[in-house]
């Protein structure tokens, strides 16, 4: 499977990204995982980093219920950000929330990649390798 060069985390959930950057080590997804524990944090590195393509990352783990600014506030951002990106970036929404009026707002986004309820588990990571990075 390929590894990734640099994974993103969303989430306002330190423990939760401990443990999803621990699993991405693990089975090799990404060379580089990172998380800002704000979606605000988020989209200032995804503006600072728009002149250096090669910092953006390629996939990003998205929360939905965030203080401040939660993961469908980030989207109407980053939808607007996204004409300025020289190279995909996958983005997948991660939630603890199975209510199907959250799944079907995400898949009502284009530029959702899917819905991935938590927690990030070593055979989700290879799932979502296998599915869209072979």
């Amino acid at each position: 499977m390929k590894t990734l060069k640099k994974a993103m985390i969303i989430d306002d959930d330190e423990i939760n990204n401990f443990i999803c950057i621990k699993n991405m080590k693990d089975i090799s997804f990404a060379e580089n995982a990172s998380y800002h524990l704000r979606a605000k944090e988020g989209l200032e590195y995804l503006k600072e980093t728009l002149s250096a393509s090669e910092e953006l990352p390629d996939v990003i783990f998205l929360d939905i219920n965030m203080p401040v600014m939660n993961g469908w506030d980030f989207l109407k951002e980053y939808k607007s950000l996204l004409p300025q990106f020289d190279k995909p970036i996958a983005l997948f929404m991660l939630s603890s929330s199975i209510y199907r009026k959250d799944i079907d707002m995400a898949g009502d986004h284009d530029e959702v990649t899917d819905y991935i309820i938590k927690p990030l588990s070593k055979d989700k990571l290879k799932d979502i390798q296998s599915r869209y990075f072979s």
